[in-house]
């Protein structure tokens, strides 16, 4: 299945991959510009993406099957 340009990662920029610390305990997470959370390692609490960017899935009708999660949810990136 091929992916849309705008979820395929060889259009993605150095940028896009980025490291912010855990809001708990400071422990370095690495982030895709995709992933809505991550579970930090070193205290294993749920860290949300500050800069998530869903790019087109928020639009697409595609957008579901492509990211796996329903388009247009906010609520991954407050």
């Amino acid at each position: 299945m091929a992916r849309c340009p705008g979820q395929d990662m060889r259009n993605w920029v150095p940028s896009d991959i980025f490291d912010s610390n855990c809001p708990n305990c400071n422990y370095k997470i690495e982030f895709w510009k995709d992933e809505p959370f991550r579970i930090c390692r070193s205290c294993k609490s749920e860290v949300k993406n500050p800069r998530i960017d869903l790019g087109c899935a928020k639009w697409c009708k595609h957008g579901n099957e492509c990211l796996g999660y329903i388009k247009g949810d906010d609520s991954s990136s407050k």
